[in-house]
């Protein structure tokens, strides 16, 4: 029997084929080249949105609390000009239960959760004036230092970038190294980064002439008549800042994406001053002991206190405890725990210290203005090794 024979493609069918495949793999590469450009276009529009959120969000969260926690004499906002805010809040402490902080981390970095001290002065951006003119305390002009911290935001040319008009959003707590928050940002065109506005005679806001800034608090004592005849009276108008920007994604045209946001900033503690709800500053006036209670390998401290006078009389007002510990070449600035009103008498059990060390123990209570006592320092402990 004859074997049958197969018929193969001939030379025509192949190159129909060929066109036929060449066809559907053209218009497969315009689909997916046409999906990635999509993605991409997405992609860049979501850095630059991202971008402009995370800065604006930091700089609302912590701008909109400036004055949370400060003392009597000191200023909500420090310093005002078109690039520049400095103002003073309790934004963090390590202390849990804290009676002022609006937040709680056990890690944060000490010297940046209380007001910085005449000895850490550093330059305000733009101008390179100093700040502080004097060391905020819960009794001017003895007692523990503030626990608002100073807290700066400003706009600054990027260098590190090919672009010479890019700024970033640069953030710095007290004399610590600064942070940048935001980059990749653009001036808004025709306008100012930060445009201030105030409260006239009548309550009304109204826009703060960019060329009457800056503005700063110039005295020491805010609140004093010769701060509010100064600049003092000026700055403590501010009750709003409009923000106005581009920020892009980073990149060259043709995929630079550039996105414009005009937000308002309320600043609603800017200005007030620091009631008395409790009455008069607490008197503890109550003797503060410290023993050596713990043993070899494992160090630990006793601190004892009795009941403070305005506890159990006077103005009855006492709602917490502040304890204070240092060595003795430092001073009580950073109170390391606070413990509730309400005993006859109270301990608290150091476990942090390090053996073979001597340290020293002050003890404060706290009304709910909250205004702080004097404090009384217990003699000098040595910590077995």
């Amino acid at each position: 029997m004859n074997a049958m024979r197969r018929r193969g493609f001939t030379l025509v069918e192949l190159m129909i084929s060929l066109v036929l495949i060449g066809i559907v793999m053209a218009g497969a590469l315009r689909m997916f080249r046409g999906v990635s450009a999509a993605v991409s276009s997405t992609v860049d529009r979501m850095d630059a949105m991202q971008n402009l959120r995370y800065g604006l969000t930091t700089l609302e969260r912590e701008l909109r609390n400036a004055g949370t926690g400060t003392v009597e004499t000191q200023p909500t906002v420090v310093f005002i000009n078109d690039r520049v805010v400095l103002f003073n809040a309790d934004l963090v402490s390590p202390i849990a239960g804290s009676a002022t902080a609006v937040f709680y981390n056990p890690d944060a970095d000490p010297n940046a959760t209380n007001a910085p001290t005449t000895a850490q002065k550093f330059g305000i951006a733009t101008v390179g004036t100093l700040y502080p003119d004097t060391t905020y305390r819960t009794a001017y002009p003895s007692g523990s230092v503030s626990q608002a911290e100073a807290v700066m935001f400003w706009f600054e040319l990027d260098t590190s970038t090919t672009r010479t008009d890019d700024y970033h959003l640069v953030r710095q707590v007290n004399n610590n190294p600064p942070d940048e928050v935001a980059r990749n940002l653009l001036p808004y065109p025709g306008r100012p980064f930060l445009e201030w506005m105030r409260t006239d005679a009548s309550g009304n806001l109204i826009l703060v002439p960019t060329a009457s800034l800056p503005w700063r608090h110039i005295q020491a004592i805010h609140g004093s008549l010769a701060d509010t005849a100064a600049q003092g009276a000026l700055i403590d108008s501010v009750r709003a800042v409009r923000v106005n920007l581009y920020a892009t994604n980073g990149l060259l045209p043709p995929r630079e994406v550039v996105r414009s946001l005009v937000t308002t900033i309320r600043i609603p503690n800017a200005g007030l001053t620091k009631q008395r709800s409790c009455g008069d500053q607490p008197i503890f006036g109550r003797p503060v002991t410290a023993i050596n209670t713990g043993t070899p390998g494992a160090p630990r401290v006793r601190v004892s206190w009795a009941a403070g006078v305005d506890e159990t009389g006077g103005e009855t007002d006492v709602e917490s405890y502040l304890i204070y510990r240092r060595t003795a070449a430092a001073s009580f600035d950073e109170a390391m725990a606070t413990i509730a009103a309400g005993l006859g008498t109270y301990t608290f059990d150091d476990a942090s210290v390090l053996g073979d060390s001597t340290y020293y123990y002050a003890v404060a209570a706290l009304d709910c203005t909250p205004l702080e006592s004097s404090t009384s320092s217990s003699p000098l402990v040595l910590v077995l090794p």
